[in-house]
């Protein structure tokens, strides 16, 4: 193998021109398919403070479609979530977050400034399914839940922002001209990582209670997403199962409406691709994907294909004279994937450098391509530094999709022409021009 490569970068001296296409066109198609494989990873991978989406189930969204007809879809009351997911047997946390459509404000002390913050609005569950790691302090306590304590945990940067120091346990803070005790500084979060990104978070058991009524008058709908952990990944499907049935119990005790969670709870990588609750059967999305990834690799291993064939078409002669002195068919096919595939992962290579780039250039918008669109309107708040971090990029898992890739796309350019150019007749090779 080793002496095909160095018969291919001695072909990269000798054609130019046709090596300079083949590897940029090679490395443009990889960077395309490259990307929706960074995204996707980066909405299904274990990143912190996620490290546990393997395990890891949510809820979503709901609907409640009445006898009479009408039909209601939003995301879970309270009453849902405590009802349904917070008795489940299989599961190691169970967390109800509520996500604030109005935009929120900090009032830094001493000043008139008004910052944009982003706020969640979680219990105590929280920070069991999810892990941050504290600078400093402790989470509020069930205690504060209870009793609807005004305290808030804070990230690193953002304390730095407005306080000058990460050193601000104890401290006070104005969110919305509400004074917020901090009890914990937690290191940055990620705007990839959707389920857990904030700037503070504080328990919602802390705001109006306006804000949180049920939105239908069964009490099924309200304003909160579930997340509820797995003991463990081989309890996942047990853990969906109970929730379902539980589920099933709770829709057999309305009158006069029919409440459905479509297939919830989600794991990770289903989360990922849902459109709100239009559908619990992910074939069609996968499908498409499918069809989408193999398009963007066919296309150019069609014109790549017939640059391999013209390129072996000179080189019939070398393989005529080869073949006279017996060489067998399966080497000379051998050395001539193997020389295209020297070609491919060169483009690989570069396809995988303008990936990165691409994606950590237009990390602001980015992720809003394809899968959970739903979940990243709009750009990231003011002074949100921590969106996509090179860790999140640079791994093994994205490697062999790229080496994967790769070797599927060499296939499909070389194997066709390869064989045809191996099976031609010795005497017409040896006449070749």
């Amino acid at each position: 193998m080793l002496l095909y490569f160095k018969q291919a970068w001695n072909l990269i001296r000798q054609e130019k021109l046709f090596s300079s296409i083949y590897i940029i066109g090679t490395g443009l198609s990889i960077t395309v398919v490259m990307v929706l494989a960074i995204v996707y990873y980066i909405k299904i991978a274990n990143i912190y403070p996620e490290t546990n989406r393997s395990r890891l189930l949510s809820v979503k969204y709901a609907e409640v479609v009445k006898d009479d007809g009408g039909m209601n879809a939003y995301y879970l009351s309270l009453q849902t979530i405590e009802t349904c997911f917070y008795p489940l047997q299989g599961a190691e946390a169970v967390s109800a977050v509520y996500e604030a459509s109005n935009e929120s404000f900090v009032q830094p002390e001493g000043s008139a400034e008004q910052i944009p913050v982003k706020i969640k609005y979680v219990d105590t569950g929280f920070w069991k399914v999810f892990n941050f790691s504290f600078r400093g302090g402790n989470p509020f306590t069930e205690a504060d839940m209870q009793s609807g304590m005004q305290t808030a945990v804070i990230a690193e940067t953002f304390a730095r922002r407005i306080f000058g120091s990460v050193d601000v346990v104890g401290r006070t803070i104005s969110l919305d001209f509400r004074p917020f005790k901090i009890c914990g500084v937690v290191k940055d979060v990620s705007y990839a990582t959707v389920n857990t990104y904030a700037q503070v978070w504080v328990p919602y058991t802390s705001i109006e209670d306006i804000e949180l009524e049920e939105t239908d008058t069964n009490g099924c709908l309200g304003a909160f997403t579930a997340y509820i952990l797995a003991s463990s990944e081989g309890d996942v499907e047990q853990v969906q199962a109970e929730a379902k049935e539980n589920i099933r119990k709770f829709d057999s005790t309305l009158e006069g409406a029919t409440f459905s969670i479509k297939g919830q709870p989600d794991k990770q990588w289903q989360s990922a691709i849902r459109e709100w609750n239009t559908r619990d059967d992910f074939t069609k999305e996968l499908l498409q994907y499918g069809v989408l990834i193999l398009i963007l690799l066919l296309v150019p291993a069609v014109s790549l294909s017939g640059m391999a064939d013209s390129q072996m078409e000179k080189r019939l002669a070398e393989i005529g004279i080869r073949r006279s002195f017996g060489a067998p068919k399966y080497t000379l096919m051998n050395q001539l994937v193997a020389e295209n595939l020297f070609f491919t992962l060169l483009g690989g290579l570069l396809g995988l450098i303008l990936s990165f780039l691409i994606v950590y250039l237009a990390q602001n918008w980015i992720l809003q391509i394809g899968m959970d669109s739903v979940m990243f309107e709009g750009m990231p708040p003011e002074g949100t530094h921590s969106i996509m971090k090179p860790s999140m990029m640079i791994n093994f898992n994205i490697f062999f999709i790229a080496l994967g890739i790769c070797v599927v796309l060499n296939l499909l350019i070389t194997v066709l022409p390869a064989w045809r150019a191996s099976r031609k007749e010795i005497i017409y090779s040896l006449n070749a021009k």
